[in-house]
């Protein structure tokens, strides 16, 4: 499975806004922590119902900077809430202030 990551995840906790709809359409905002990140998206904790391949919009409650968001990952239920994988729609910048820069000889090469 880690063979499939696209880059290395940290052990994070940052706090982030989540702002989305449920699979029956209703509006949601929760506030929640990281508990991993990496450079092409995080892991989180989330309440709302939320399903593979839909979009979600991601604030960093540090900076204030927003990026859209795609689930790719929804695990079991534990508690109130789910651990959720997300990951971001495009690679602008570094989102968590905390990767060097992602564009490499290797990137550049089509690796």
């Amino acid at each position: 499975m880690d063979e499939r990551r696209q880059s290395k995840r940290l052990p994070l906790s940052i706090p982030v806004r989540v702002y989305g709809r449920t699979p029956d359409d209703k509006p949601f905002r929760q506030v929640t922590t990281t508990h991993e990140v990496s450079a092409h998206g995080g892991l989180l904790p989330l309440a709302p119902r939320v399903k593979r391949g839909q979009t979600v919009l991601l604030v960093n409650s540090i900076t204030e900077e927003e990026r859209e968001c795609k689930v790719v990952y929804v695990g079991g239920k534990n508690g109130a809430t789910r651990k959720v994988g997300l990951q971001f729609k495009d690679l602008r910048g570094d989102f968590w202030h905390v990767f060097a820069p992602l564009v490499s000889s290797k990137a550049e090469a089509g690796d």
